[in-house]
Formats: structure tokens, C-alpha cells, sequence
């Protein structure tokens, strides 16, 4: 495990904690809690945390807006000694009473309990309305059904003619028909060749003429014809011998009622008009409140025992929502499943990336800012399943109060709309805003780990993900983030075990404060953790994870996760005057907990190489790393500018174009080309190396300039324990 302290871990029995009521394991939450999960077994359903966890946010969240409003604040001394004892708090009333009606399902109206902004009944109505569409959603999402083979060498389907366009949807015709000799598909018309010369090809699955909706196959060519991957959901049960006789199939009238009903939808049906109808399509005119009229197809849909059932596809848009209905078209009383063209925008309240603390910042609500070059599906969905919590292809996050390893029944933010949002407050204990802190650690960590994969740490470099796309490397290695971990105090650690395993970070409560501390609320600190993921899978190779583990390498590793955290925090309007601490928000302590600022000014920064001669810990190493590393970084912005871009951008070579992320990318690239346990003089040598293959070499001055300002010039040396500096750089390199 890598610290970003490198003190012991201190630890107490019994601390006195200011805090407002809205504590987590309340007694009447705690009883209730203990209620809802119970089972038959005595074991926790998934539906019942569901409904625990949504109402327990729904309350707090409803609290906190209401202690807003009034300025009602009271503060209290509580001795915990165990998360099974817990202290007797008496609730004011409101309080009180508003906690056991949201725990109990009931609803209370603003004019009973000032909890809420009154609104007006419209508005009211709209928001009933959606919470009904949001459910329905949610209770008949589709099953997953498919399958993906990546770069399958079972089957090769050679080119059948000529170098023409339609060869490799031939290849991929062919190919299906080698899959499943006995179905019946058609080709979908929108296959294309992508830029990386990959073609790309669609089916859907018929039976008797009819689409089975939720049957698909799409097959991607090499340029050679040959079959680079696959994805599969076709049916392979019992078919029907013949389509449905019309009068046997449900007429469009009540199918369309059926949606309306079930959805809630702000349509009248006595409006209806049905027209171009043919027994298997029908269009409805007429409505009012829809953004264009809603229409049905027969075709085959998959029950929930994988059974084929006829069934009508009833599409109705009314702004918010574009909904897709399944309604069995030989049962008026089945439901199928529904899904929501609209998808909802990945919202997070947070800290804006890249602010690295609450310090004079306000949250603010960002939308949708994954980068798509990294995470194609979003923060919240892997090739198998869409998630509607802190929970992703990339990573995973929950609290972790008692410290233990068995976090995935941990209690998340959950959101159906992917809107995550939650109270915080600096004058407020870090228990009392444990949702906002798991939202802030989950957005950080993925900024940061879509960054990294645009450098160059990918699927292939041993990057951590769920699914890897057929992209190389070993999936099923998501980070595990655990806020507010009960298992230390501060300090905060990263645990990175071989590609194909789970990475793990560990981030604590800082207690150098009143009140305490979170350092999920730090981004430098969030960023240093994730940087030892990267360091560990990339030196030596994504399988050895062994290859920082000796004093000088493991220096060097806390000194790359320095870097990339200060290298975040430079902002466009900094010049190289800048200096930077680390830690300097979670420990309350302006300089930072290094023995100096990063800088740039050696009356600042002293040290140089032969620095290492007086110390011997692996954070007094990596200070001394990350000095140099900045000293690069100022010389590439100095040379091509730095900017305000959340990501980086690339030339046509692939080089970014701003000096900041350059730094970034060579370093990063470096630590592919250095030994295991390398050197200061090794890494530096590979830090030369990885500008050449990257730009033929044209920064060699500048890189060797800021190193031997700091004594690891060409001439610098190791005699067995003893670092000598040098300051010269190369012949001709100037």
C-alpha cells in the first residue's frame, strides 16, 4: 500500500464531534434500517436497500433544505464507542416527526412541516408525474442479453470478391449464418468502416417475417475480411410456427390506453385517432402534450422466461421523456418492458475539476463531463449493466465507516436520473455530508482516470476497468473507492495488485482540525492515490506490480504522484513564481506536509540530487523527484503555453499541444520504457527516451535543463549509497 503520509496511522477510541442531527446511524434509522432488510432468510434484499437508501437521502436531503431555510442549528457532544452503541439524541419535533414519515413511506405536505419549497399545484403535479415515469422506467427496464466476443480466432471469414465496399458486410453475413445456420435476420442499413479501418455491420433477428425486437447481432471486419469481434443477443429458443391471426392481436386503442396508464403519461386517449393502420403498424393522431405522434409496430419481444411473445412497440414522445412501450399484443394486461430514449445527463454536485478544495470555491452542478474518448459509455454504465449509483466501468464508490474490506453492500448515492446530488457544508463534520463526499471521490477519481487514458494509459497499459472492450489488457478491475475509510486516520493509500484485479483507495478523515476533515475533498490527494495505480501497472509491465518496491523506485513512486497532483492544480494564468504543497487543505497547513513547496525558486526548493544523500524515507525521495519533474513541466509550458482545458488535446502526431499536459504525457510514457526499480538516472533516462519516440526529440534541452539545474545533470552519479550531483547538460542538446 503506498501513504500519502509517511507517518503511522493515528487512532482513538473516543473523540468529541460537533455536529448537527443529521448523523448516519441515528438509532430511529438504525431500527428502521434493521426492518427494511430484513428477508425471509434474514438477509438484506436488494429491493429493500433500495428503498432504504432512497428514503434515507430523501430525508436528509429534505432536512438539510429545511435547517437551511430556518437557521435552525444546535450543536452536541457524543461518545461513540462502537457502531453498535450509539448516543441518545432528542430530535426537535419537526425533525423527529419528519424522519419517521419519510421513513414510513408517508407524505407530508410543505403546510404541515416546512421541509420543502412550497410549490405551485402544476408544478407539483409534474413532479408526481415524473417520479411515476421514472419508476415505470426503472420496473420494466429490458433484461441484458447479449454476448461480446472480442477478436474471435474461432472463425475467419475470408473476402469473397473483388476490393469493393461490400466485401465486409458479405464476410459478415457470412459469418452470422456460420453462428446460427437456422435463424432468420436481415441487414440493418447502417454499417460503416470506422477510421481505424474497422467495418462495422448490424442484423436484426426475424421469425416469420417479424422483427424480434430485442434480438441483434453486430459483427466488426478487419480489412483483411477477417472477423475482429462480435456482439450476440439473438434468440436460439422455440419460435412460433406462424405470425399471430389479427384478430387474435390486441387492438392499437387499448394498447395505446395500456401505456398511458402504466406510464401516467399527460395524454388524453379519448383524443386518439388512430390512422395507417395495417394490422401491424398503426400511427396515432390527435394528441395533445407530445412532440410528435405516438406510434406502434408488431413485433417479437422476449418475456421474462426468454419466451417469445408478439407484442406491440408503442413509441410516445412527450418531451421529457421518449418512451419505448412493449405491450404483449395477445395480453392487454402484460407489460413487457419499457425503455427511454432520452437518456439523463450524468450530473454531479461537486467541486469543479480541476479545484483541489473546498477553500473558497462554491459546488457547482457539472454535466455529463466524462470524456467520450475515455469512457464511451459514460461513468455509469460497462458492457454488461447501467448502473444508477456511484458505481461505473471505471470505478466504484461507497463510504466505509468501519474500515472493512466488503464494500459492495455499502450503502451509495443512487440517483434513476443520474443526478447526483448532496448537502455539504465546511462547518459540518465529515459524517453529516458522507454522500457528498462519496460523489466528490467518485467524480474525481473519474476526471482523472479519463485524463490518464487519453496520455496513453489504456486498456492495453493495464488501466482499471470493468470491461475492456476487446481493447487488450485484463478487465474486471474497476477501482474500489472507499470514502471516509474507518480503517485509519490521517492519511490515505492505494493498493494496486496485477492487471485484471481491483485496485483499492483508502481515503480517511484528517482530525487536524475543527471541525475534521475529509480528504475525498482534496483532489491533489485523490489524484496522488490514483497516481500509484498508473505508476505500479505501467513500470515493469500491467502483470508486475512489483516493480516500486525498493527505497529509490518507491521514492520516485510517491514523486509521480506528486507530480500529476500538483501538475493538475497549475492553473493557465500561473507562471513558474507558483509554488505548491500537498495536503496543505486535509492537514490544515498552509506549507503542505512535504518538507517543501514544490517550486521552481531554489531559495524555496533547495534540493538537488545528492539530496538523498540525508534522507531515508520514500516520501522525502519522491519530494525530491517531483522537484525535478517540475522544473520540466515549467519548462514545456514556458515553451508551448499552458491552458484552461479539462482535457487534453491532441495534434494530428498524437503530441499534446499545451506544455502542461505534455509534461504529463512524457512522463507518463516513460514509466512504459523504464526498468523494474529503476534509478533517478534510469527514469530520467527513460523520460529522454520518451520525448524522442514521441517528438523526435525536440524538447532534449529543456528536459535536460531542468534536470540539471537540480543536480541530475549528465555527470550526476551513484556510488553505492552516496548521490553526487551534476549540473552539465549534453554537448550539442542546446
Amino acid at each position: 500500500m503506498n501513504r500519502i503520509l509517511g507517518t503511522p496511522v493515528e487512532s482513538c477510541e473516543s473523540r468529541k464531534i460537533r455536529r448537527l442531527a443529521t448523523v448516519k446511524h441515528e438509532v430511529k434509522l438504525e431500527s428502521t434500517k434493521s426492518v427494511l432488510m430484513k428477508t425471509q432468510e434474514g438477509s438484506p434484499s436488494d429491493a429493500a436497500k433500495s428503498v432504504w437508501h432512497s428514503r434515507r437521502i430523501e430525508f436528509w436531503r429534505a432536512w438539510h433544505t429545511y435547517r437551511m431555510q430556518s437557521g435552525w442549528r444546535y450543536s452536541i457532544c457524543a461518545h461513540s464507542t462502537s457502531t453498535h452503541s450509539r448516543s441518545q439524541i432528542e430530535l426537535p419535533f419537526t425533525m423527529r416527526t419528519a424522519q419517521l414519515a419519510v421513513i414510513s413511506g408517508l407524505v407530508l405536505t410543505p403546510l404541515a412541516h416546512p421541509f420543502l419549497a412550497s410549490n405551485s399545484a402544476a408544478s407539483e403535479h409534474h413532479s408526481i408525474q415524473a417520479r411515476q415515469l421514472s419508476n415505470a422506467v426503472d420496473q420494466w427496464r429490458p433484461q441484458q442479453r447479449s454476448t461480446y466476443v472480442a477478436e474471435s480466432g474461432d472463425i475467419s471469414v475470408q473476402r469473397t470478391s473483388g476490393d469493393t465496399a461490400g466485401d465486409y458486410v458479405q464476410a459478415a453475413t457470412a459469418f452470422v449464418r456460420s453462428i446460427h445456420p437456422d435463424a432468420e435476420f436481415r441487414q440493418i442499413n447502417d454499417n460503416y468502416v470506422s477510421s481505424n479501418g474497422i467495418g462495422h455491420v448490424y442484423f436484426k433477428q426475424t421469425v416469420n417475417g417479424i422483427d424480434i425486437d430485442d434480438s441483434d447481432f453486430n459483427v466488426n471486419v478487419r480489412a483483411d475480411g477477417t472477423i475482429f469481434s462480435y456482439g450476440d443477443s439473438f434468440h436460439t429458443g422455440p419460435t412460433p410456427a406462424a405470425a399471430p391471426a389479427p384478430a387474435e392481436v390486441l387492438e392499437p386503442q387499448p394498447a395505446l390506453e395500456i401505456v398511458v396508464d402504466v406510464l401516467a403519461l399527460p395524454i388524453d386517449p379519448a383524443e386518439a385517432q388512430i390512422v395507417e393502420e395495417t394490422g401491424k403498424s398503426f400511427v396515432v393522431e390527435g394528441l395533445s402534450n407530445v412532440e410528435s405522434p405516438p406510434n406502434g409496430q408488431l413485433v417479437y419481444y422476449r418475456s421474462a422466461d426468454g419466451s417469445l411473445v408478439s407484442a406491440w412497440r408503442v413509441e410516445t414522445d412527450v418531451g421529457d421523456h421518449w418512451l419505448t412501450s412493449y405491450i404483449a399484443a395477445e395480453n392487454e394486461n402484460n407489460v413487457l418492458a419499457v425503455t427511454d430514449y432520452v437518456a439523463d445527463a450524468e450530473t454531479y454536485q461537486v467541486f469543479e475539476w480541476p479545484l483541489n478544495d473546498p477553500r473558497g470555491n462554491e459546488r457547482t452542478s457539472e454535466v455529463l463531463p466524462r470524456d467520450i474518448r475515455s469512457s464511451p459509455l459514460g461513468w455509469h454504465q460497462d458492457a454488461d449493466q447501467q448502473y444508477f449509483e456511484t458505481r461505473g466501468n471505471n470505478a466504484i464508490a461507497q463510504p466505509n465507516e468501519d474500515g472493512d474490506a466488503i464494500f459492495i453492500d455499502e450503502p451509495r448515492p443512487q440517483s434513476s436520473e443520474l443526478v447526483f446530488e448532496a448537502p455539504f457544508s465546511e462547518s459540518w463534520e465529515p459524517a453529516e455530508y458522507i454522500n457528498a463526499s462519496t460523489i466528490q471521490l467518485f467524480y474525481t477519481s473519474n476526471k482523472f482516470r479519463d485524463i490518464l487514458y487519453v496520455l496513453g494509459f489504456d486498456e492495453e497499459a493495464g488501466n482499471f476497468q470493468t470491461s475492456n472492450f476487446g481493447n487488450g489488457g485484463s478487465g474486471s478491475d474497476s477501482v474500489i473507492l472507499n470514502t471516509q475509510d474507518g480503517s485509519g486516520l490521517n492519511n490515505a493509500n492505494f493498493a494496486t495488485p496485477p492487471d485484471g484485479q481491483q485496485g483499492r483507495m483508502r481515503m480517511y478523515v484528517f482530525n487536524q482540525s475543527t471541525p475534521h476533515r475529509d480528504s475525498s475533498f482534496e483532489a491533489g490527494i485523490v489524484i496522488h492515490e490514483y497516481t500509484h495505480g498508473l505508476t505500479n501497472r505501467m513500470t515493469g509491465g500491467p502483470a508486475n506490480s512489483r516493480c516500486l518496491a525498493v527505497l529509490e523506485s518507491g521514492g520516485m513512486g510517491e514523486g509521480w504522484s506528486d507530480f500529476y497532483a500538483t501538475a493538475i492544480r497549475v492553473s493557465a494564468s500561473d507562471t513558474r513564481d507558483a509554488d505548491y504543497p500537498v495536503g496543505d487543505y486535509a492537514f490544515n497547513r498552509p506549507s503542505g506536509i512535504r518538507a517543501y513547496v514544490y517550486s521552481t525558486d531554489m531559495q524555496t526548493n533547495p534540493y538537488t540530487y545528492s539530496a538523498l544523500n540525508s534522507l531515508t524515507r520514500v516520501h522525502q525521495f519522491g519530494t525530491v523527484w517531483c522537484t525535478m519533474l517540475y522544473e520540466m513541466l515549467w519548462n514545456l509550458i514556458d515553451e508551448y503555453g499552458n491552458t484552461a482545458a479539462l482535457e487534453p488535446t491532441l495534434g494530428d502526431d498524437g503530441v499534446p499541444t499545451d506544455g502542461r499536459y505534455l509534461a504529463m504525457k512524457i512522463v507518463l510514457d516513460a514509466l512504459a520504457l523504464q526498468p523494474c526499480n529503476p534509478t533517478f538516472i534510469q527514469a530520467r533516462s527513460a523520460i529522454i527516451d520518451a520525448d524522442a519516440a514521441l517528438t523526435g526529440g525536440r524538447n532534449q534541452c529543456l528536459i535536460w535543463s531542468a534536470f540539471a539545474k537540480r543536480g541530475l545533470g549528465e555527470d550526476a552519479r551513484r556510488s553505492g549509497t552516496t548521490y553526487v550531483d551534476g549540473f552539465v547538460v549534453p554537448d550539442g542538446v542546446c
